[in-house]
Parts: C-alpha cells; sequence; structure tokens
C-alpha cells in the first residue's frame, strides 16, 4: 500500500490546502481582486477630476454637469458586473468539473462540501440582480434626462468595465488553455472554453449597443438582453446545485463528515486507551475522561451514543529476553453509526458508479486511517443506512513497555 496514505494531520492539512488550488479558479480570483482595486482607483480619480471639472460646467449649465451620484451609480455597475462576471464562470467551471470527472485531477484531499462553489453562487445572486437594478436606473435616467447619455463619465466607467471584463475572461481562457494542454479531460476544455466565449462575446456585444444606442427610440432590445442574462444565470446556479447537490444534500452530508470525524476521534481514543491498558475498552462510555477533557460523542440528530463492538482483544505476552511486552494477537473492533448519504470513493478518489474502482481488503482498515474535512479515501465509505467500520491493531502498532 502507498505509505503516502498513512501521513500525520499537519501534512494532511498543509498537502489537503496546496490541492485545493485549482489554476482556472486561481486565475479568475487573482484578475477579480486587480481589476476590482483598479476600478476603486480609478473611480477615486474621476471623483477627483469631475469635482474640479463642475465648478466651470455650473457657470454655464447646470443642468449638464456629473453628479456625485453619477459616479457612484455607474462605479456600482463595473463592480457588480466584474464580480458577476467572475462568479458565473467560477458557478460554471466548479459545475463541469463535477460533472466531468478526470481521474488525473481527483485525489484525497478535496471541498467535499463545494464551499468555493457555494460562496460564488450565493455572491452571483446578490451582485447580478444589483448590476442589472442599476442598469435599468442608469437606463431609465438616460431617456429621461438624454444628456445623461454623453456623459464622459459613462462612456470612461463602460470602456473601463469592458476592459477589466474582457481582460478577465481572457486570462480565463488562458488559464483553461493551459490546463488543456495539461492533459486536462477534453468535454471540460470545450464546456469551459464555450462558456468563457459565450459570457465575452455577450458582454461586448451588449455594450457596444448601449454606446450606440438611442434613446429616444422606444425598444425591447435591453428587455430581451436582461431576461436573456437572467435566464443565463438562473441556468448555470440551477444546473450547478443540481451537479454539487441541494442544500438538503449539502446540509445531511454535513451531518455524516460529523458523524465520520466523531468515529475517527473515538478511533484514536481506543487506541490510546489500548496503548496505555495493553487491551481494548469493552465499552465506549469507558474513554470518558475529565481530567483529558474528553466526552464521548453522541449523534448529532438522534443525540444517540454510537456503537461499539471489541471483535477481538489483542495477545500481550512477555518477552523474557528483552524484557519487554510484545504484541503477538491482533486486536479487533468496530464502530458503527447511522448516515443519510451515500458515501462511496475508490482508491484515487473517484466517486464509484462514475469511474470503476477497486476492491477492497481488510488491510485497508487500519486505525492509522484518520478521518479529516474533505477526505475523499476509500477508507470510510459508507451507504445511507447503518454501516460498520473494522478496524486492526497490528503487532508493528504496539509501542511495547
Amino acid at each position: 500500500m502507498d505509505s503516502s496514505l498513512f501521513i500525520g494531520e499537519d501534512t494532511i492539512f498543509f498537502y489537503y490546502t496546496i490541492k485545493m488550488l485549482d489554476y482556472s479558479h486561481m486565475t479568475v480570483t487573482i484578475l477579480s481582486a486587480v481589476a476590482l482595486l483598479f476600478v476603486f482607483i480609478i473611480v477615486l480619480g474621476i471623483w477627483g477630476v469631475y469635482s474640479f471639472v463642475s465648478l466651470k460646467h455650473s457657470m454655464y449649465d447646470s443642468t449638464s454637469k456629473t453628479k456625485a451620484i453619477d459616479i457612484f451609480l455607474y462605479a456600482g455597475i463595473a463592480i457588480s458586473l466584474v464580480a458577476s462576471v467572475t462568479n458565473v464562470l467560477n458557478v460554471l467551471f466548479e459545475a463541469i468539473n463535477r460533472k466531468f470527472i478526470d481521474v488525473l485531477n481527483y485525489s484525497y484531499f478535496m471541498d467535499t462540501t463545494a464551499s468555493d462553489v457555494r460562496f460564488a453562487i450565493a455572491s452571483l445572486l446578490v451582485m447580478f440582480p444589483v448590476y442589472a437594478l442599476l442598469s435599468w436606473y442608469v437606463g431609465k435616467e438616460i431617456v429621461k434626462f438624454p444628456y445623461k447619455g454623453d456623459l464622459l463619465v459613462r462612456k470612461i466607467m463602460i470602456y473601463i468595465t469592458l476592459f477589466i471584463s474582457l481582460f478577465t475572461l481572457a486570462g480565463t481562457l488562458v488559464s483553461v488553455i493551459y490546463t488543456f494542454l495539461g492533459g486536462e479531460l477534453s468535454p471540460r476544455f470545450w464546456y469551459k472554453a464555450l462558456a468563457v466565449i459565450l459570457v465575452a462575446i455577450s458582454l461586448f456585444g451588449y455594450y457596444f449597443y448601449s454606446l450606440k444606442r438611442d434613446y429616444a427610440k422606444k425598444s425591447f432590445v435591453p428587455l430581451i438582453i436582461a431576461l436573456t442574462a437572467s435566464l443565463f444565470v438562473v441556468g448555470s446556479v440551477t444546473w450547478s446545485i443540481s451537479v454539487i447537490g441541494t442544500p438538503k444534500e449539502m446540509r445531511a452530508k454535513r451531518f455524516d463528515s460529523t458523524r465520520l470525524s466523531d468515529l475517527s476521534r473515538l478511533q484514536q481514543e481506543i487506541v490510546n486507551r489500548f496503548q496505555m491498558t495493553d487491551k481494548l475498552p469493552t465499552e465506549v462510555i469507558e474513554l470518558n475522561n475529565a481530567f483529558q477533557g474528553y466526552t464521548v460523542p453522541f449523534d448529532p440528530i438522534t443525540k444517540v451514543a454510537y456503537e461499539y463492538t471489541v471483535i477481538q482483544q489483542p495477545v500481550i505476552k512477555l518477552n523474557y529476553t528483552t524484557n519487554k511486552k510484545e504484541m503477538t494477537g491482533q486486536g479487533i473492533f468496530e464502530l458503527c453509526a447511522t448516515f443519510e448519504t451515500v458515501r462511496e470513493f475508490n482508491e484515487r478518489g473517484v466517486e464509484i458508479g462514475e469511474v470503476k474502482g477497486g476492491g477492497m481488503t481488510d488491510s485497508l482498515y487500519s486505525v492509522q486511517n484518520y478521518y479529516y474535512e474533505g477526505d475523499r479515501s476509500p477508507f470510510w465509505n459508507h451507504g445511507a443506512e447503518r454501516t460498520c467500520f473494522k478496524r486492526i491493531i497490528t503487532p508493528d502498532m504496539y509501542y511495547g513497555r
């Protein structure tokens, strides 16, 4: 068996953090952060320039000068648009990654609760309506006051927003092509590339139309564009949720993750007690220790203690040559819990059923296998039912005294 499976928890946490980095997501995040900072600096610059220019304008035409609200409206549109573009791509990319499994990019260290895509969905559901509402309000103001369509701040912010958005999309596309050249699964590449191209074309097309539009003429084009964009966003979010799981399913998975964490801690406490007493505790209640501050956990829903059964007590004998105790027979016990979801991963960390996995043997069920958040190893597979985990203490795990 691969010795890398038996590493310390600190190393696991570090390796898990490194493996969580995805080039496409990282590129989008960095570009978006730089873009938002750039927008903020530009807004401050425009504010300073127009504060000075408006003094001169006020002497000639008080109705045509740029007001502070105009600056902040277009700044809000810019920021909400960049955030919307970034998050819709994150939502689509993560859904594509989970829909089209690539064994080359899978490992035991993955975010099983999809916290990254959940954050992207939450941000998108807030920022896109803000963008749509501000855009609608600005369009309404231009129809009412035609001179606002020629405001310099409007044109500047539109061009800046287009530059940042298209720059972000270009960087994302570069990242997609980069991962494809590194051997990423072809369907994942084509779907990601298609998503980036569609968003880029739609964005450029809309703002090109917006700059050339005659607001004096009534048109249903903005309404059609708004409905199409809304359907695209809603469709992306709906499809993503169908892939990663509904909030109810996510809650059930988190409860099952808590159960596995409890069983893993129980397993460690049982092994610690064995190392101190040379035998397995007969009942799980024996593990309660007020001095060490440990209390046996209960199921988070039923509040019932987890099942614990001793299958075989270890055999300890004294070696008269070395005058030390030695373990000559394995210790075997079981920990059981009732789960709400199905957890099935093969040795590569891929869900069984999507990619065929290998068989399991008792040797894999060692007490050295700890569970941690994001673990995708096969050692803790379970069904949506009562499941027992057999754990084996071998002689090489005994310290000896």
